[in-house]
């Protein structure tokens, strides 16, 4: 999992709730740009993104992302604190490039459902045959 975040007690705190839910191998990093290099150099599953970034936004990480030939196999996660910022992103088209939102603060067990939430979509499994 690649962890993206301007701030680094979130990065810090985003890691710690990805470990708690399994995952082993969680690398972080504080902008966009970086994170797009990252994913060019590596196949990371997810990646979980703060879309209020500067100087690249979330929003433009996976636009960046979705266009790159790699960019459809991660699953790409938009974090905010803000309901606001996730409703515009939604009006802004966000939604079709990404694979979820998920608000801040969010816990190990939040992060979990959102999680296997899309993995059931992207796999073609309904919450309701569960």
């Amino acid at each position: 999992m690649l962890v993206v975040d301007d701030f680094s007690t979130m990065t810090r705190v985003m890691k710690t709730l990805a470990q708690r839910i399994g995952f082993e191998d969680v690398d972080v990093c504080h902008d966009g740009r970086t994170a797009l290099d990252m994913l060019r150099a590596r196949d990371y599953g997810f990646v979980l993104c703060d879309l209020e970034m500067h100087p690249m936004s979330g929003a433009e990480f996976a636009r960046r992302a979705r266009g790159e030939p790699w960019g459809s196999r991660c699953v790409i996660v938009l974090t905010t604190a803000s309901r606001e910022s996730a409703a515009r992103a939604v009006r802004d088209g966000m939604h079709l490039l990404v694979d979820g939102f998920i608000l801040k603060p969010f816990n190990s067990e939040d992060l979990r459902a959102k999680l296997l939430e899309i993995t059931d979509r992207r796999s073609g499994k309904s919450a309701a045959a569960q």
